[in-house]
Formats: C-alpha cells, sequence, structure tokens
C-alpha cells in the first residue's frame, strides 16, 4: 500500500517543484548569457547594472528553490494531516507510519533533487560564462584538452599519494552528509509541523516556533561536539606539510555530523508517528 501512496502523492506533487527548478535553469542561463552581449563595456551604467541584477536574480532563484520547495511540501503536510482534508487522508486504509513514511520519502526525494538542481544550475552558469569569456581560437581550445588529459594521466599517481590518503572515505562521507541532510531537512520540518499541533489555537506559530527550538538545540549540540574535532584539525593543520593529509580529519568531522544529524532525524520521526498516532486531534 505504501507504494500506491507513493505513486499518488508523486504524481500530485511533482508539477510544482519542476516548474520552480525550471525557472532556476532559466535564470541560470540568462545570468550565464549576459556575459555574451557586449553590456559590461557599455558607458552607460545602466547596461552593465542590469546585468549584474540578473546576476542576482540567479543567485536568490537558488535560495528561492529549495525554500520554495520545502514551504510547499510543508503547507501540503500540513494541510493533509492536520486540517479538514485530514478527515479523508485518515479514513484512508493506512496505517499512521504508512501515511507519515509517504510524506517522509516524498519530501525527501524532492529535497535531495532540489540540491542537485542548484548544482546543475552552478555549472551551467560556469560553462556558459566560461564558453562566453575564453577565447575562440583552436589554438586555446586545444590547450585546455591538452591539461585536462595531463591530469587525467597524473590523476592515479596524485591520489596515491600521501597528502590524498582518506580521500575516498572523505568523498564517502560528504555524500552521506548530504544523504542525511536531505532526510534531517525533511523531519525538521514534519516534526515541527506535528509539535505544533499540540497548541491548538495557534497551530502555525506553534509549528515555527518548534522549528526555531529544534533547530537551535541542534546546533547547539553540533558546536559541543564538533568543537574536539576542531582542535584535531587545527593540530593537523598547524604540522602542514605535504606528507600529512587533511582528509581523514575532515571525514570525521562530517561523521560526526552525519551522525548527529541521523539520531535528531530518527527521533523526530518517531515523536511524529506518535503525535499522529495518540495525539491527533483535526481542526
Amino acid at each position: 500500500m505504501l507504494g500506491k501512496l507513493l505513486k499518488h502523492e508523486w504524481k500530485v506533487v511533482w508539477k510544482v517543484p519542476m516548474l520552480l527548478i525550471g525557472i532556476l535553469m532559466i535564470m541560470a542561463m540568462v545570468a550565464g548569457f549576459t556575459f555574451v552581449l557586449p553590456v559590461w563595456g557599455s558607458e552607460w551604467v545602466g547596461l552593465p547594472l542590469s546585468g549584474m541584477m540578473l546576476i542576482m536574480l540567479f543567485y536568490f532563484s537558488m535560495i528561492a528553490v529549495s525554500v520554495g520547495i520545502t514551504i510547499y511540501f510543508a503547507v501540503r503536510y500540513y494541510k493533509n494531516m492536520f486540517t479538514d482534508e485530514g478527515y479523508l487522508t485518515h479514513t484512508l486504509p493506512v496505517s499512521a507510519r504508512q501515511l507519515l513514511l509517504n510524506k517522509v520519502i516524498t519530501m525527501s526525494a524532492w529535497n535531495l533533487i532540489s540540491l542537485i538542481a542548484v548544482g546543475l544550475s552552478l555549472v551551467l552558469f560556469a560553462g556558459i560564462t566560461l564558453w562566453a569569456l575564453t577565447p575562440k581560437d583552436s589554438s586555446f581550445a586545444r590547450e585546455v584538452i591538452e591539461t585536462f588529459a595531463e591530469l587525467m594521466e597524473e590523476w592515479p599517481e596524485l591520489i596515491r599519494s600521501p597528502y590524498m590518503r582518506g580521500f575516498t572515505g572523505f568523498c564517502v562521507s560528504i555524500l552521506f552528509m548530504i544523504l542525511a541532510g536531505s532526510f534531517s531537512g525533511t523531519m525538521m520540518v514534519i516534526g515541527s509541523i506535528s509539535l505544533g499541533q499540540m497548541v491548538r489555537k495557534h497551530r502555525i506559530l506553534g509549528a515555527i516556533g518548534a522549528y526555531f527550538a529544534i533547530n537551535t538545540v541542534v546546533q547547539m549540540v553540533n558546536m559541543i561536539i564538533i568543537f574536539p574535532v576542531m582542535f584535531g584539525f587545527e593540530n593537523t593543520m598547524s604540522r602542514w606539510d605535504m606528507d600529512v593529509s587533511p582528509f581523514p580529519v575532515f571525514t570525521r568531522f562530517y561523521g560526526i555530523l552525519t551522525a548527529v544529524t541521523l539520531a535528531v532525524a530518527v527521533g523526530l520521526y518517531f515523536l511524529s508517528e506518535y503525535l499522529i498516532r495518540r495525539q491527533l486531534e483535526l481542526e
């Protein structure tokens, strides 16, 4: 039954996030192509200012996509679970766990997709900008290709050097942190809304207050746990040379962050499930 819920949820929600992502990609292309147009050398200050404004709009679009998708799913979760729509939602022949997992999986997936989209928009903007600013003669292009080929040839030897020790683990730790962050971001929203509905007359304010309270506590815990790791990193950097690799320290740093993030997210999940099962009161 969970599969059917996910299939239905995906069909219903995909249009708004994809629209936001599409606008972001368009803004990335527009901002990049400002470097193709002869606006930056214009004597009239309005043209360079217009180009700068387009680049700033692209920057704000990256923020708006992540925030907009989060707000969209937060509002949808609140309406589906705790308003009049909830009377229909909770009459479905599924358990509270399946209802919650449906929301968590969908929101986490779109959090990850929005993060990837922001990264791709940066690559698109940078690629168009470099294409616009680099000389178009064949010799330059040949030099770039030769330099890239040399780097690829030297990469196996570089990765085996003492300085690169632990680089693979570092990359894996970043990947896990990104995945954990997508799940944690979802549970921060869902947990806050689930706690906020306990404030019967001011549910939205309660949800906002719970979000900031949870975020503050998580930041404090992170700081307490991370300080020893930072001291270790400082000691490593004080002995800086090409025979000492900083990657194991970074890996430990991101590993601790991931563990704390997952612990908080799992705790919020079980708290939300309990509140939906035992303390549910619809508007």
